[in-house]
């Protein structure tokens, strides 16, 4: 394995998945608005966008996992081993950036989390809210 293309390809692939990540953090906070606003209509063309954002985001997880899994096999480590295992063998100088991508992700992911769950909520009680009562 060339370590310098794998690094390369592990490093994109983590911006890849911070910056549509990133997007889909815009759109849930664009969501969040509108749903305080009772615009169900902006509410609506925002699903769609979100919809598709997590496609996105879903494909740069799998392409980083991917790639994680190639170079662990490659390394002999077997697909299943750990992140920070399969970075400990990279060279010393790209380690710091590799671990710093994969916290910023892991934190980006908990967050994207948390979001969705409220979104969640917010739009339950945007939608009793206004739907009419019998």
């Amino acid at each position: 394995m060339d370590s310098t293309l794998a690094w390369n390809d592990l490093v994109a692939a983590l911006r890849n998945e911070l910056q549509e990540n990133g997007g889909l953090i815009r759109l849930l906070n664009q969501q969040t608005k509108a749903l305080y606003r009772y615009d169900r209509d902006e509410n609506t063309r925002l699903e769609d966008q979100i919809r598709s954002q997590i496609r996105i985001a879903i494909r740069c997880r799998q392409s980083r996992e991917t790639i994680l899994r190639q170079t662990a096999s490659s390394l002999a480590l077997g697909e299943e081993a750990s992140s920070e295992t399969i970075l400990a063998h990279f060279p010393m100088y790209v380690q710091p950036l590799l671990e710093a991508l994969c916290t910023e992700v892991e934190c980006l992911n908990g967050r994207l989390v948390e979001r969705l769950r409220q979104n969640q909520q917010l739009k339950e009680h945007f939608l009793t809210e206004i739907t009419p009562r019998s």
